[in-house]
């Protein structure tokens, strides 16, 4: 447990640090997470003896990088030859010439490899790159939008008390397992604190921070909203990892992080979380 707090708090350290630099900083701070976190997935992948191109998803990573920050700094770009260069890659046709060579050359893996390449290592890796670097881009591009910087907070706000109550929630008064066959630890009364606590949490941050704080007229009934879609979705994009995790046979995605095993056992949740956010407040904000 002492590990476990101290990991915690250092990365609640970096993550402030983070968030008070410009945009681009945690732009590439994304891709990096992206980078270890689909490396873990892809190793873990192998113990059932899956061999995913990772040169590949790798790739992915990059070209989702360089996308995201010339959609985030289109304008301030446009004039720059940085500009030029970002238009002229992601344009619709370069776009589909990308995804033309990825795909060719998985199929050139298949009938060329000697060692058996499968299907499902093809399968593997194309998940592996909508699990990973998609799903997070969602916080940069949450981070980039209009109050970025004050709603972006909303994800980790979410996440993380749902986490936290669901945690100390089940310690404390979960007795019946909820989904014992995909996490034994999983209780329905850590389930239920789970949301309630997102929902307390991240309608307060809202209407305190938010709303009073930095004068982003919201109306409060869309944190609660928030905060419940985050305490179900959260719980969900959990319950995803430990199912790869039991299908695979591992406890954890890496060591990186004491106490809480790789960094993708810290994003598991924020991975879906994010997409929901941004989505949220394109469609209803």
């Amino acid at each position: 447990m002492r590990k476990r707090i101290i990991s915690a708090v250092l990365a609640i350290i970096a993550l402030i640090f983070i968030m008070m630099q410009p945009p681009f900083v945690m732009g590439i701070t994304v891709f990096a997470v992206s980078l270890i976190a689909l490396y873990e997935f892809y190793q873990s992948v192998r113990k059932m003896e899956f061999y995913p191109v990772r040169i590949v998803g790798f790739f992915s990573c990059i070209m989702f990088l360089l996308y995201i920050i010339s959609y985030s700094y289109e304008s301030d770009l446009i004039e720059t030859a940085l500009g030029v260069l970002s238009r002229a890659i992601f344009q619709r046709n370069i776009v589909f010439l990308i995804i033309y060579i990825v795909v060719f050359y998985l199929m050139m893996q298949l009938i060329f490899n000697k060692r058996n390449f499968t299907l499902d290592d093809i399968a593997v890796t194309l998940l592996g790159i909508i699990y990973v670097p998609f799903l997070l881009s969602f916080v940069f591009l949450v981070r980039c939008m209009d109050n970025g910087f004050e709603l972006v907070w909303i994800i980790f706000v979410g996440t993380f008390s749902t986490d936290i109550f669901a945690y100390f929630t089940g310690k404390l008064f979960g007795k019946k397992k909820l989904l014992p066959e995909v996490s034994p630890n999983k209780t329905v009364a850590g389930a239920i604190g789970g949301v309630v606590g997102s929902i307390v949490c991240t309608t307060a941050f809202g209407y305190f921070y938010v709303y009073l704080y930095a004068g982003i007229k919201i109306p409060a009934y869309h944190y609660i909203l928030i905060g419940l879609l985050c305490g179900v979705i959260a719980q969900i994009g959990d319950w995803a990892a430990s199912a790869i995790k039991r299908r695979v046979g591992i406890k954890d995605f890496g060591n990186i992080m004491p106490g809480h095993g790789g960094l993708l056992d810290r994003i598991d949740s924020l991975l879906f979380v994010a997409p929901a956010i941004y989505f949220y407040l394109q469609f209803f904000i």
